[in-house]
């Protein structure tokens, strides 16, 4: 079965403000963005959240076909200026997605 990280073109997270993180999965053509927004966006919020701990109606997720690629908006777990804080600019969040499984689509 293949993953995100081994069907995606370009994966990255980023700020989306002090209290949010966001990470988009780029795909390189239709056929595949079409196939993992069947398999794996369903689902996707709840997955998310057990990934990042979240409750899955904190995540927010949107397919954007122009192009190709899926954004998820999460709470970053904690604001970007606290001492806690161990990933300022949220660049090395988008890890876990790497290895969500995407099951084969028949049709």
């Amino acid at each position: 079965m293949k993953t995100l990280g081994d069907l995606a073109a370009s994966v990255k997270s980023a700020n989306a403000g002090a209290t949010r993180l966001t990470m988009e999965i780029g795909f390189a053509d239709a056929e595949t963005f079409d196939r993992v927004c069947t398999a794996v966006l369903p689902t996707l919020p709840e997955t998310v959240g057990l990934l990042y701990g979240l409750p899955a109606d904190t995540v927010r997720v949107w397919a954007y076909q122009p192009a190709l690629t899926l954004k998820i908006t999460v709470p970053r777990g904690s604001f970007a200026d606290q001492l806690a804080e161990t990933d300022f600019d949220g660049v090395q969040q988008h890890v876990p997605l790497l290895d969500v499984r995407v099951p084969e689509v028949s049709g």
